[in-house]
């Protein structure tokens, strides 16, 4: 080889060497600053979890568990329904829940605005629910809707977001390929914080005593599902410890795989809820039905379904690893969604099941926000459609009515 040559390939080598050092310094340097979950710190959190049976309509335990009782969730539900039937007479029992859906969310904070401005006679929204459940964006607004029509524009408001990144910060792909994730949450937590914390005195007040505010999310070790108590949460806890716990089992419930960043309490991994049901009512119908089997009262659920649920469609899927990841968990959610539907529907006779849906929607987000996973377009247009769904005929779909 001349000398030439090889001087050549020298500053080659060395060429790459730098870039490749580059490379590994700047891959190094993001992983230093994100190297860990997002974290918060509530060292008694399990203490508020209560376990979901292990498949719907199943005795906690799974198969071998038939003669085991009721799930220690449906215990407390049928333990929620007798005190309100202590204290009301002719009370029929009332069940909010709030499914998964992300940007979606948006539907359902409208649907709600709408249901307290025009539902009338039968269909008229209740002052109160007995129980209200939440997954994910259902959990972020749970306790608005727990608290009542008079939260409908503070809801609304908090899906009225002018930026994606009032919620979350974007990363690159090194940020994925060393976290798994797409996106830093800890706007979002700063978000929720400041729109819960007057809150949460309402949520503890006596009036509440004997209502349930649950929201779902997953243990990351073990994959079971929790309800987490955010009404005795709100009631024994105070100051900052109560805040901190609070948020935090809202941030657990919402923590989506692959799009935001791992979520740990006290150290502990937490998983989205709508990775096991997009919409939980396991154990809350079995407390139900132990409640009212005497026939002498009723009940209804009402669930919100926070999205279409017929399968959204793509024009093009890149044969790449982030645009494959995504469709994957689109398609496995829609799953999920059907299949809590269903299992919901197979109620109890002495509970009435209404569903809502953003079916039939028009909203697209404008071609600026197309990889938006939160676009101020959309979500202004879903809510305004929510809202206005309750302008025609009553937007609910009833299942097994008695």
């Amino acid at each position: 080889m001349s000398r030439t040559a090889s001087l050549s390939l020298l500053c080659s080598t060395r060429h790459l060497i730098r870039l490749l050092l580059s490379f590994a310094a700047l891959a190094s340097l993001e992983a230093c600053a994100t190297d860990r979950p997002l974290a918060v710190n509530c060292p008694q959190f399990e203490t508020y979890r209560i376990p979901l049976p292990e498949t719907p309509g199943m005795p906690e335990g799974g198969m071998g568990a038939a003669d085991a009782g009721p799930s220690p969730l449906a215990a407390e539900i049928a333990e929620t329904f007798g005190t309100a039937a202590a204290s009301e007479t002719g009370h029929r029992s009332q069940i909010l829940v709030l499914s998964g859906g992300g940007e979606w969310g948006a539907f359902g904070a409208g649907f709600l605005k709408g249901w307290s401005t025009k539902g009338a006679g039968d269909m008229a929204r209740p002052e109160r629910f007995d129980v209200v459940t939440g997954v994910s964006t259902g959990a972020l607004q749970a306790t608005f809707a727990f608290l009542g029509k008079p939260y409908d524009e503070q809801l609304q408001d908090a899906y009225a977001i002018a930026d994606e990144r009032q919620l979350l910060k974007r990363h690159g792909n090194l940020f994925f390929v060393s976290h798994a994730s797409m996106a830093d949450t800890r706007p979002l937590e700063a978000f929720v914080r400041a729109r819960l914390r007057p809150l949460l005195d309402a949520v503890a007040a006596p009036e509440n005593a004997g209502r349930k505010l649950l929201v779902g999310t997953v243990d990351g070790m073990s994959g079971r599902m929790y309800a987490v108590d955010l009404t005795r949460m709100a009631r024994e806890l105070n100051g900052r410890e109560r805040e901190d716990c609070y948020v935090g089992a809202l941030l657990a419930s919402s923590a989506v795989p692959v799009v935001f960043r791992q979520l740990s309490i006290s150290g502990h991994p937490y998983l989205d809820g709508g990775v096991r049901q997009s919409i939980f009512v396991t154990g809350i119908q079995a407390g139900a039905h132990e409640a009212l089997n005497d026939g002498s009262r009723k009940g209804t659920i009402y669930i919100i379904m926070n999205g279409d649920i017929a399968p959204s469609s793509v024009t093009s899927l890149p044969p790449k690893l982030l645009p494959t990841l995504g469709r994957l968990r689109s398609i496995v959610f829609n799953q999920v969604e059907l299949a809590s539907i269903f299992g919901a529907a197979r109620t109890y006779p002495e509970m009435q099941t209404f569903v809502a849906t953003a079916g039939g929607h028009s909203c697209e987000p404008p071609p600026d926000e197309k990889n938006a996973i939160f676009s101020p377009a959309m979500m202004r247009c879903l809510s305004s459609y929510g809202e206005k769904l309750w302008s025609g005929p009553v937007p609910w779909q009833a299942y097994y009515a008695p």
